[in-house]
């Protein structure tokens, strides 16, 4: 019995950035939700559940670059409106992406017509307008700049273990206010 996959998305898929809905008017955009009865069929084996498991962690490499599979995991996850808790594109995400001069539009067109981690990597090389040694470099830096918000993220999807978290409920609230502070201003930044 053939089972067809469909999943919600927005037109084309890609990210629809508004300026005038952001939600708390410190973001300069905010993700539109996808229009109803929008539908894209999803290639057999690709869908990415995110309210079930988490990404890849962000040392995981496709095509010689640290949190490409992650961020792989996260469109995909967008792409079938499955990205639960996560968000997309996150401050980090968009760091990744300035780091490397990619554009969300860029990645989700190729994440979703390739199949696998390493054709989109090959493919997004060719999209960075630098050298092996320069991409090397700036994937160093990402990794040294974010440092601490990697050890964040590998306590929080499970992959490490670390004394008193998870954090209790008192403290999640507050901290959840700041990390969206601290996003909005990641995300005016414009320096690597």
């Amino acid at each position: 019995m053939h089972r067809n996959t469909w999943s919600r998305a927005g037109p084309g898929t890609d990210s629809t950035l508004s300026p005038s809905l952001s939600a708390t008017g410190l973001f300069p955009y905010a993700i539109v939700p996808h229009s109803e009865g929008c539908f894209v069929e999803l290639k057999p084996g690709l869908r990415m559940d995110l309210r079930q498991h988490p990404p890849r962690r962000w040392s995981d490499t496709a095509a010689g670059l640290i949190w490409l599979p992650r961020l792989i995991d996260k469109v995909r996850a967008f792409q079938a409106g499955t990205l639960g808790a996560y968000a997309y594109p996150s401050a980090l995400d968009q760091s990744f992406m300035r780091h490397l001069r990619l554009t969300p539009a860029q990645i989700e067109g190729l994440v979703r017509d390739l199949t696998t981690d390493e054709a989109i990597g090959t493919a997004l090389r060719q999209h960075i307008p630098l050298s092996t040694e320069e991409i090397q470099e700036r994937c160093a830096a990402f990794q040294a700049k974010y440092q601490w918000a990697f050890a964040l993220l590998d306590r929080d999807d499970g992959y490490t273990r670390g004394l008193g978290y998870p954090l209790p409920q008192f403290l999640q609230r507050p901290l959840w206010r700041w990390y969206q502070r601290w996003s909005a201003q990641k995300a005016h930044a414009t320096s690597i």
